[in-house]
């Protein structure tokens, strides 16, 4: 084997083993999935250059111009998803999908056509091929540029600087392939780029918690055992085949299944215990505030009837008892509306009366303040005669006890938490502004652009219901939820209820 096919193997087992250490620990960041898919599109197009190096067959070489453009997608929405602007610039990343993918098409027509082979192997398709490259990769780094000017952790810092240096450094080493295909004399550095990324990635993931968690030394042994044996198998593949195409196909699949299969066994088992620990935490979170909302009701009822069952047992008359009497029925009313309130919770309809705001605001701080009378101090700075807003009461204090737990659980002990009201303009109607305000550690871009999702959770026993139900809220009352957040600076949620 040639210098270029040594280092084109190497760059296949750096990218197995970016991809190995997405599998085993970072499934669950935004980051993941992107990542992922890069690495193995990667994996192809160097098994493509590593055949077309040995082979000299078309074929290979037609292989990797159907995986470069898909490459270059991915690596779009991974940077995008990194610095939180994917939802934002969706119109921009499905333009690129479709750029992309008319280069990745045609590459994949020309295996059958001759027509659509004579087009990609021009310099249409070249010139095509350095736009789509070159147009997205200037915006990522000037986004990863006013990203590094808002980010407030060092840790962030880092990982954004590292990313700016990965993309600084591949785009025009990934362009030589194209420009050597053209007949210009330059080196194909294209796998030297994909092994200095790759070197890169690995940095900011086992040094600078790129995905947001600490790799432990047993995933990253896991990891490099799985690359090394990955690229010693197609090493010997590669031995055993020399030129014969079929056989190397052949070979490079078997291998290739193997090492998913094994992948995906090892995967399956920590999914299947993530997504325990969830539906336990979701459970243990939904039955400790259902303890909690029957459990006076129940002891109200219980004390009344026993009373009642201790003047009857001494012979005393209950006719004047009245009260307590009074106290059961109402104890049972308290009941029915708890299981009602906890049947709205699934279906989120909310039966709208009118309610003070200010007034709800006052007795769940004033709850709060009892029920962490050292951790934390909560302040309300409410606005002066704001107007009744039609609103379900049970649901709105749901999702302000929401807010105010996350707050506690991101705030350091005593410092402050602010609750807010106001009036707001909206793009729909006059609305009123609830917010919570905490000095805590804040989100990074990731989280933030996914925190209001159903099941997103960045603790290791979160439901991923908090943010979601609040927003569910909004939706229900035809309102909005805004959240603001910096890492090191604190996060502040806005829920806004239309007063029509």
């Amino acid at each position: 084997m040639t210098t270029q096919d040594w280092i084109t193997l190497i760059a296949c087992v750096g990218e197995l083993a970016v991809a190995a250490l997405v599998f085993l620990r970072a499934l669950g960041s935004p980051l993941a999935m992107p990542l992922l898919l890069f690495s193995v599109d990667l994996i192809a197009w160097n098994f493509a250059r590593l055949g077309y190096q040995r082979t000299g067959a078309i074929n290979w070489h037609l292989l990797d111009m159907i995986t470069s453009p898909i490459g270059t997608a991915l690596a779009f929405l991974f940077l995008l998803r990194f610095v939180g602007r994917a939802r934002q610039l969706r119109w921009v990343l499905r333009a690129d999908y479709a750029l992309n993918g008319i280069l990745s098409g045609a590459a994949l027509l020309a295996q059958f056509s001759a027509v659509a082979r004579q087009i990609t192997l021009s310099r249409i398709w070249s010139w095509g091929f350095l736009l789509v490259l070159f147009l997205p990769s200037g915006l990522v780094i000037k986004m990863l540029l006013a990203h590094l000017k808002s980010v407030g952790s060092v840790e962030e810092r880092n990982r954004t600087l590292l990313l700016l240096a990965g993309v600084v450094v591949i785009s025009p080493l990934a362009s030589s392939e194209i420009f050597a295909d053209m007949g210009f004399g330059v080196p194909r550095l294209a796998s030297v780029g994909i092994l200095s990324f790759n070197a890169i990635l690995l940095v900011a993931a086992l040094r600078f918690r790129l995905f947001d968690r600490r790799l432990s030394p047993a995933t990253v042994l896991s990891a490099t055992v799985l690359a090394a044996v990955g690229g010693l198998s197609y090493l010997s593949v590669f031995h055993l085949a020399g030129s014969n195409t079929a056989l190397l196909v052949f070979g490079t699949l078997t291998v290739t299944l193997i090492l998913f299969a094994a992948a995906r066994l090892i995967v399956g088992t920590i999914i299947a215990r993530r997504d325990e620990l969830v539906r336990f935490a979701a459970l243990g979170k939904m039955t400790a505030q259902m303890g909690h909302d029957l459990k006076n009701p129940l002891a109200a009822l219980k004390g009344a009837a026993q009373f009642l069952q201790e003047e009857m047992s001494q012979g005393r008359s209950i006719d004047n008892r009245s009260e307590f009497i009074d106290l059961l029925v109402e104890q049972i009313d308290r009941l029915k509306s708890a299981v009602e309130k906890y049947q709205r919770l699934g279906r989120l309809q909310a039966m709208r009366t009118p309610v003070q705001v200010n007034d709800l605001v006052r007795s769940l701080v004033t709850l709060q303040q009892l029920g962490h009378p050292q951790d934390h101090a909560v302040q309300a700075e409410l606005a002066a005669d704001l107007p009744d807003c039609p609103i379900d009461r049970d649901l709105v204090a749901g999702a302000l006890e929401n807010l105010l737990q996350n707050a506690f659980e991101a705030t350091p002990r005593a410092a402050t938490i602010t609750v807010r009201t106001a009036l707001a303009h909206t793009r729909h109607a006059q609305s009123v502004m609830l917010s919570v305000e905490d000095g805590g550690i804040g989100m990074s871009a990731r989280t933030r652009e996914r925190a209001l999702d159903d099941f997103y959770t960045t603790k290791a026993t979160g439901s991923g219901l908090g943010l979601a139900f609040v927003r569910r809220v909004a939706e229900a009352h035809g309102g909005e939820v805004s959240l603001t957040s910096k890492e090191g600076a604190g996060t502040t949620v806005r829920l806004f209820l239309p007063l029509e």
